[in-house]
């Protein structure tokens, strides 16, 4: 373990003016392997870059003590993309092994490899410098511009007077403390269980039914919250009984809630936490004004990482499919990531939050996800 306290001595004095990542440099080959072939990476990537050519990308970063050009950052991304795109026409030529067995040898001749060292409190510190991973999604809603019977809850964006901006989310769903003030910006068919998990993931997709008929597709991003503190039901629901831990699936305590419409006001009650939102033609958007990219986008802890755009490379597990005893199944996955996000629950040197975008696929994923594994970050030589 000498590696980690030189890398620690190394990052432990910050340089004026140097973003410091707590970071330290892997000497050694690693193996790249994309579970979904590249698919979206080039979209992320562009993305990224367009936020580069409206911010800039002044100043200087430090990778495992060395201090980098920010430009680094965007310079580091293109070549991903190119070898990317290299290694993809490459397949339609030849073996897939042999083309992705060059586009490894060209990302350990190309990048220099760092990886991040957890604080003494996180779970990775003594577990091989390993990083907690969860996931993120977005839901798909069903709403429309105007109230009606059939859609009659509210989605708010963020109240300009800073009295209106801090009531419960008791007081907002239950007593219509908002109501009637011009900060409707949907009505949605669906509960307000739904709408709970909306401010869970932080942005959806809502499909609109207009009433002329025609239909549309927007984005909700985040808009601003409450100051209150999030709490999640799930925990509520078991310690009341009302839902054994074995049992409390996202399905069940919806369910729950649905049978026991005179219980939906005391468990809310427990997460007075409430998001605002804001509608978008693009997806869900994360830091710098980015649309995150489902698959791709991740979020970091913002206090520690401060720039977008760091490539990430993930290896850990997700699940893939509920067996017929009603067991999540996991199978390991790694893949390439760009840093564009961050959460108020994301804290620490090397905790991640993968966003997976829209879909059954996506919350099953999203639901499922707490696990160890590895991370490295790609920087340029």
């Amino acid at each position: 373990m000498n590696y980690l306290i030189l890398g620690l001595v190394i990052f432990s004095f910050p340089l004026l003016a140097v973003e410091v990542t707590p970071t330290i440099k892997v000497d050694q080959t690693v193996q790249f392997a994309d579970d979904l072939n590249f698919q979206n990476l080039d979209i992320a990537i562009d993305r990224q870059l367009s936020s580069y050519e409206v911010l800039g990308t002044a100043g200087e970063i430090s990778f495992g003590g060395k201090v980098y050009s920010k430009k680094v950052l965007g310079e580091s991304l293109v070549l991903l993309k190119q070898l990317a795109s290299e290694a993809t026409k490459c397949q339609q030529n030849a073996a897939q092994e042999l083309c992705l067995d060059a586009f490894n040898r060209d990302l350990n001749e190309k990048f220099t490899i760092y990886r991040p060292v957890p604080k003494k409190s996180e779970n990775g510190y003594k577990a091989e410098l390993t990083t907690k991973y969860t996931s993120y999604y977005s839901p798909d809603l069903t709403g429309s511009r105007v109230k009606s019977e059939r859609f009659n809850h509210a989605i708010y964006s963020m109240p300009k007077e800073a009295s209106l901006q801090n009531f419960s989310r008791v007081q907002i769903d239950y007593k219509d403390a908002l109501a009637g003030k011009g900060y409707e910006i949907f009505w949605v068919e669906d509960s307000y269980f739904d709408l709970y998990l909306l401010h869970v993931q932080g942005g959806g997709r809502i499909n609109i039914a207009n009433p002329d008929g025609t239909k549309e597709v927007k984005y909700l991003s985040y808009d601003g919250k409450n100051d209150k503190p999030f709490t999640m039901i799930y925990h509520y629901l078991i310690d009341k009984g009302y839902l054994k831990p074995e049992t409390a699936s996202i399905n069940n305590q919806r369910k729950f809630l649905s049978e026991h419409p005179e219980k939906q006001e005391e468990v809310f009650g427990i997460c007075p936490s409430y998001v605002y939102f804001k509608e978008s033609s693009e997806e869900p958007i994360g830091l710098d004004n980015i649309p995150l990219t489902e698959g791709r986008s991740l979020a970091m802890d913002s206090k520690v990482y401060r720039s977008t755009g760091i490539i990430n490379f993930v290896k850990t597990k997700k699940a893939s499919h509920v067996d017929e005893s009603g067991q999540v199944v996991k199978v390991p996955f790694s893949r390439f990531f760009i840093g564009q996000d961050t959460g108020g629950a994301i804290r620490g040197n090397a905790r991640c939050d993968l966003y997976f975008g829209y879909g059954p696929q996506a919350e099953l994923t999203a639901y499922n996800m707490n696990e160890m594994g590895e991370q490295y970050f790609l920087i340029k030589k």
